[in-house]
């Protein structure tokens, strides 16, 4: 974004007036703000943009490649004219174009009254023309407390401020704008105007496509500014981790924290321990314990899994047992009942027909009221939609045979229908994907919905004025993110804190699709009924379910692969990549342990490290350990060292918030060694080894340049390798991302034995046995 404020000290005359020249842009409109002083202190302000061929719109308006404005009030309405205000007028100009091209143009009034704006992203627009150079114009009124809905296109565009005064934010950062100022906004870059002022904030909108400036704005990666809160869905401490779960939320969480460290980002990687669950009394239930003691076990045991998965966590929160924490939640949970979106009601809710006993959650089950298919109680995890559990179509209790009866609970609710506005502003500013989109699509269609904030329960944080009942888990998640940020702040000296978000503040949720609804569309509508003040800037990466030959991995029903029997020092690379490469991303994938050991045998031992291996014994044979220096290259030499950096960047975009994918990545990787492969065999003859020497030198100076490529671009999918292979060659970082490729300089040390000594054999039984697990 670019704001362009007059320097009348910059003005200079032209055509009899002041002008300030405010952008250019390659081959499209320059635009210019003109100033004209119309005596008594008053000024007028127009806009004049001209396409390449030098003839402005006073001139060339029939073709509107171009356009000149100026605004003025007119009874109830506007008029929009390319003439200059009256008593005033431009000198004489004559554009460089044929006389008989001259005289097919003509000059146009816009005329327009109030009555014929129409809403366009959520303000009043009134269309101009559109030009010859793929240009357009607009008129835009934003009224008094109004905002624009964010929003991003491939066009160049440019916001003049006509009159009266507001803000205007996109990725970037918020500025102020009044009269007399110009925006301008690159392709893809958000933006919205809101008029914080008393009066309307009228523009000229001014936009034209740049087919060159919008592949280069795509193909950019930016670094987020800090500081980056990366959360992992907190796992519930009803069972360890399997790798369903390592698959999702807290690989993707890790790969990523890990890359924008590397880019010098303040990111963290935080999550905790989902202790007040009511699936949590389910296992304790079954295990005869206490929820207690089973949220206290399995937390510790979540934990040591994720460390033998070699996945970084800066701060973990225990929700049980943090007097502080409790305080926070409550003083939540009462600025919620003051919201007036927030009612208490006596409202339907099912019970079992022989316990009694109020059912919810992993107490129930049915079909979905609104996709139809099995779902279980308060959510779908078939189309993500929630449902009020009474409402379930052939509903089943978990703790009698008999069918469940319908009663009433008197309880708060949040009427989410109210707060519909506010979610969709949210979602059009984070960018989610269209399926979180078309969730939110079919809850609206729904009409009135409310959802409770608290459950009647024996287990969770008590809900203050309700005895018997406990705040619903998932609001508590919701505040607890930003608790455990002013945890992570106490540990680092940050004065950050939960009850003040800052501004400033980036979230970036991982999640699975069926807690879509929690995450991006209850969670911001709890936000902004606590914290008024507050703009939440979140971003979301969802992915769907991993399955198990076929089946959906279930810690409840133990039909899982756990993290423990599978991961060791020697293993947890390949089962990264694995991972990786079957990651469910837009997809359901499904894992199996023949998978797993033909990406250890065929892949990781037979590729990558067969490669190494022989390029590591050539450069200790001919060269003594040592980097050759380059001697002849043929074209097929340089097309390697090209395709390398274009891995580079391949992979610097995987991890990159616009692109993030942990499948492309580990996919591009693992082509990226295979062509490392293929490009050695084809230097691999042993006469031409005697005759030309120079040709090899290069060969084996560019299989080294990539190798030490692999360690920097490895090190947020697969760290543990990434370092082990970054120690074998001299001067290779795993700790800061590479901004480019450099060859390795002649006689760097390159030694790789302990690396494939150490990775030779897995030594876990489930990877190199035969027998199933």
């Amino acid at each position: 974004m670019h704001t362009k404020l007059i320097d009348r000290s910059k003005m200079r005359g032209e055509y009899g007036i002041l002008i300030c020249r405010l952008a250019e842009h390659r081959p499209q409109p320059v635009t210019t703000l003109r100033h004209v002083d119309c005596g008594g202190g008053r000024r007028a302000v127009f806009c004049d943009a001209y396409s390449p061929t030098g003839a402005p719109l006073v001139a060339r308006l029939a073709a509107q490649s171009c356009i000149i404005l100026a605004g003025a009030a007119n009874g109830s309405g506007y008029r929009f004219s390319p003439q200059i205000p009256r008593g005033l007028s431009l000198s004489r100009w004559q554009p460089k174009i044929p006389l008989l091209q001259q005289l097919r143009f003509v000059m146009r009034h816009y005329r327009f009254s109030r009555t014929e704006l129409s809403r366009a992203f959520g303000i009043d627009m009134a269309a101009l023309g559109t030009g010859s150079a793929r240009t357009g114009f607009s008129f835009g009124k934003v009224g008094p407390g109004v905002t624009s809905e964010p929003h991003r296109h491939d066009e160049i565009e440019a916001f003049v401020v006509l009159s009266g005064a507001g803000k205007v934010t996109t990725d970037r950062g918020e500025i102020s704008v009044e009269a007399g100022d110009v925006v301008l906004f690159h392709p893809f870059e958000a933006h919205v105007l809101r008029n914080d002022g008393d009066e309307d904030l009228n523009f000229v909108d001014v936009y034209w496509r740049d087919g060159e400036a919008a592949l280069d704005a795509a193909a950019k990666t930016t670094a987020p500014r800090g500081p980056i809160f990366v959360f992992s869905t907190p796992p519930t401490p009803n069972g360890d981790l399997h790798l369903g779960h390592l698959s999702g939320p807290y690989f993707g969480a890790d790969v990523y924290t890990r890359f924008l460290r590397m880019k010098g980002v303040e990111a963290y990687h935080l999550t905790g321990s989902d202790d007040n669950q009511s699936y949590v009394t389910t296992r304790a239930d079954a295990d005869q314990s206490t929820p207690a003691n089973v949220a206290h076990y399995y937390a510790d045991e979540i934990r040591a899994t994720l460390a033998l998965f070699d996945c970084e966590v800066h701060s973990f929160q225990l929700t049980t047992g943090d007097d502080g924490y409790c305080e926070f939640q409550a003083a939540c949970f009462r600025s919620l009942l003051s919201s007036t979106a927030v009612d208490l009601r006596q409202s339907p809710a099912l019970f079992d027909a022989v316990t009694g006993h109020y059912l919810y959650e992993p107490d129930v089950s049915g079909l979905c009221p609104d996709c139809g298919g099995s779902a279980g109680g308060n959510i779908c995890e078939e189309c993500g939609a929630p449902n009020l559990c009474h409402d379930l179509g052939a509903a089943r209790s978990r703790q009698s045979a008999e069918a469940p009866l319908v009663g009433s609970v008197r309880r708060p609710e949040l009427a989410l229908d109210r707060c519909y506005d506010n979610i969709d502003r949210h979602l059009r500013a984070s960018g989610v994907p269209l399926r979180i989109l078309d969730l939110f699509a079919r809850l609206r269609r729904r009409g009135n919905f409310s959802v409770p904030i608290t459950h009647p329960s024996d287990w969770g944080l008590p809900a203050e004025g309700f005895p018997g009942q406990v705040i619903w888990v998932w609001p508590e998640m919701a505040f607890g993110f930003l608790h455990n940020i002013q945890a992570l702040g106490r540990l680092l000296g940050r004065d950050w804190k939960a009850e003040m978000p800052g501004n400033d503040w980036q979230i970036v949720h991982f999640f699975g699709f069926d807690n879509s609804f929690y995450h991006a569309l209850l969670y911001p509508a709890l936000y902004a009924e606590v914290f008024s003040h507050w703009t939440p800037r979140i971003h979301y990466h969802v992915n769907e379910f991993y399955l198990l030959d076929g089946k959906k991995f279930s810690t409840s029903c133990r039909h899982a692969v756990w993290g423990k029997e599978v991961l060791s020092p020697k293993t947890v690379d390949v089962v990264r990549l694995h991972l990786g490469l079957t990651r469910p991303e837009g997809e359901r994938t499904d894992f199996t342990l023949d998978a797993l050991r033909r990406t250890e045998n065929e892949v990781f031992q037979g590729i990558w490290l067969n490669w190494l291996d022989a390029l590591d014994q050539e450069i200790k044979h001919d060269f003594a350990g040592r980097v050759p220096d380059a001697g002849d290259w043929s074209p097929v030499d340089r097309a390697f060292f090209a395709r390398i950096e274009i891995y580079r960047a391949a992979m610097e975009r995987a991890y990159s918030d616009e692109g993030f994918s942990v499948r492309r990545a580990a996919a591009q990787v693992c082509d990226f060694v295979r062509d490392c492969v293929i490009y050695r065999r084809a230097q691999d003859y042993a006469a031409a080894r005697r005759f030309y020497p120079a040709r090899i030198r290069t060969s084996l100076a560019l299989q080294t340049t990539a190798a030490a490529i692999l360690a920097p671009t490895l090190a947020p999918l697969m760290p543990r390798f990434a370092r082990t292979l970054a120690r074998g060659i001299d001067g290779v970082s795993t700790e800061t991302w590479p901004r480019s490729v450099q060859r390795l300089a002649p006689g760097t040390r390159f030694d790789l034995g302990p690396v494939l000594v150490f990775y030779a054999k897995s030594g876990n039984p489930h990877l190199d046995e035969e027998e199933a697990l």
